[in-house]
């Protein structure tokens, strides 16, 4: 028997509830140490609700990069058909990826959760690293490395299409992993949120010219 509406709702709101939990949890204590019961007992779910809605704890944490990556892949494609000049397509590229890392839907507890989550698993990968580059990272990276190599001139998996590649999301990165540090050094200087749009110009400009340079370099 099909699910009426209200019962459909209800498993919705339930599903997105443990999501958040989710995410508070594992950032707080990390993937290994993170228990269902806790994550249960936030989102004031029956702990068989994880079981229901996504299987286990593994699962559950896929889950939260799978809604992540989704939020990310929607906003470019909102704003930027796929067949849009790649130079178009990449500063949409840049200008999505600043605002996920950075801005998070204005929610600054889920940015620092998400950032939490991330550096954790780049310092102590998971059981689970394997299937979120599988499934999220390396469908958004052939992403990038097809607007450089239309760029470029060359194939995606070109060893000078996936530098440049990686000098793009490099200057993003740098912002975010340095944060702490760049703001003393330069502490007159406004957060990354508030001067988003110069941000994304700047490195748009700046990965457009490497990538005119290093196509026509020498192989």
């Amino acid at each position: 028997m099909a699910q009426t509406a209200p019962a459909m709702t209800a498993a919705n709101n339930t599903r997105e509830r443990l999501l958040e939990a989710a995410l508070e949890v594992f950032a707080q204590y990390g993937y290994e140490a993170a228990t269902i019961r806790e994550i249960c007992s936030r989102a004031k779910a029956n702990v068989a609700a994880v079981h229901y809605h996504f299987g286990d704890k593994r699962k559950l944490y896929q889950a939260i990069y799978g809604t992540l990556f989704e939020t990310l892949r929607q906003r470019r494609t909102d704003f930027l058909p796929s067949d849009a000049p790649a130079a178009d397509r990449l500063r949409v590229y840049i200008r999505a990826l600043f605002e996920e890392i950075f801005c998070s839907s204005g929610n600054s507890d889920r940015q620092v959760q998400l950032s939490t989550i991330y550096l954790s698993e780049m310092a102590n990968p998971s059981e689970v690293l394997d299937l979120i580059v599988s499934e999220h990272l390396e469908p958004d990276a052939r992403e990038l490395y097809s607007i450089v190599a239309d760029l470029l001139g060359r194939p995606p998996r070109d060893p000078r299409t996936i530098d440049c590649a990686a000098s793009v999301v490099g200057q993003i990165l740098y912002y975010y992993h340095a944060g702490p540090i760049i703001s003393r050094l330069h502490p007159q200087r406004a957060p990354v949120p508030e001067r988003l749009d110069a941000l994304v110009e700047h490195v748009w400009t700046f990965a457009m010219g490497g990538i005119e340079r290093s196509a026509g370099a020498e192989p």
